[in-house]
Order: structure tokens, then sequence, then C-alpha cells
């Protein structure tokens, strides 16, 4: 109820990913003079796993993505596609579809935190155990940092959708079977359900 109410801008937008710029700037080429559809391009030539959503990431806000793609991102209008722009992943084509100026940090649109749906924290999770990855991350540390309070998007996606939901995307994104631990509780169940009540 404070008369310096906290707005922030939120944004919704697919990316292509990909290793150099002159395929990132063909691919671009692809869409914005030949007229292809932006999903189509990153579903077929997109490496990262939001491809298999046409390259969509969902909503989010200033702090969930690296800087220079936060940047350009954050700086395109609604319909822009913008690109190529360098991260130490790729390289980026960005087409940023639908952008919320002036919303309440806590309601509107979801940056995986708490308002966001399973999709979209599954999503969430997805693109930062690809990024952890690509950094040369093993998946054993890719936990440890979803845990760490230093990567805040990742570790609230961590604390909603828990320890086992992480581990089977970390797993599906390292192209790793799952294995659940075995848990320590079910034991005492089991023999709790014996006793007679």
């Amino acid at each position: 109820m404070s008369v310096g109410e906290k707005r922030v801008k939120k944004i919704q937008a697919r990316h292509i990913l990909v290793a150099d710029k002159e395929k990132a700037e063909e691919l671009k080429a692809r869409v914005v003079d030949g007229g292809e559809d932006f999903a189509k391009v990153a579903e077929e030539h997109s490496e990262c796993p939001s491809k298999k959503r046409g390259g969509d990431l969902g909503w989010f806000g200033k702090g969930s993505m690296v800087r220079p793609f936060e940047v350009a991102a954050f700086s395109a209008q609604e319909g822009d596609i913008v690109g190529p722009i360098k991260t130490e992943f790729g390289w980026h084509v960005i087409y940023i579809y639908e952008i919320k100026d002036d919303i309440d940090p806590d309601s509107g649109p979801p940056t995986g935190d708490e308002d966001a749906d399973e999709k979209t924290l599954i999503l969430v999770a997805e693109n930062y155990a690809h990024e952890f990855m690509m950094l040369g991350y093993s998946s054993k540390k890719v936990m440890s940092l979803f845990t760490s309070p230093h990567f805040k998007s990742a570790n609230a996606v961590y604390n909603i959708m828990g320890e086992e939901a992480i581990l089977k995307v970390i797993a599906q994104v390292f192209g790793q079977a799952y294995e659940p631990a075995p848990k320590k509780e079910e034991a005492a169940e089991s023999s709790s359900e014996e006793k007679p009540k």
C-alpha cells in the first residue's frame, strides 16, 4: 500500500541458440526476410532444450537470464526479432512477442517464481540446467547450483518443485537415466502402517 509501490517489466520471448554467428544470421534472415515461422525454425535448428516448444522461454523478468541476452531482450520492442547476441552459450536470435511493462512483481506473468504453473517451472528449470551444462558443469554440480541462492530464479524453482523434480530435469537435459535415490522414510512408513490404530 506504500506510495512508491514497485512495478516491474516482464517479457515473453522465443529464442534460437546456435554455435556460430553466421548460422544465427542465416536463421534470422529466414524469419525476417523469408517470412518463415520463428517457432518452426527454432524447432529445427536451435541447440537449446526450449526448441521442443519452438524456442519458447515463457515469461521472465530482469535477473533471470544471462546479461547480454537480458540487455538485448529488454531493449527491444514487442514484436522485434533481435540478434545475433553472443553469450557464453553461443549465438542467440530472440523474438520478443509480448511485453508487460508496469506490473506488480507479486502478480502477473510467472518468471519461475510462486505464481508459475508447473509447465513454466519445468521450462525454467530446463533452461537453467542446459545453461549450466553448456558452461561445462557436471550434472552433480548443476544440482548444487540450483540450491545456491546466488541463482535466485533457479533456487526459487528448486524450492517450489522439490529435489526429485529438479533431478529428473537435470537427468533429461544431460541425457542420463534418472534413478531415484532410495528414500529413508519408506522403511519407516511401511513399519508404521502395520501398527494398529
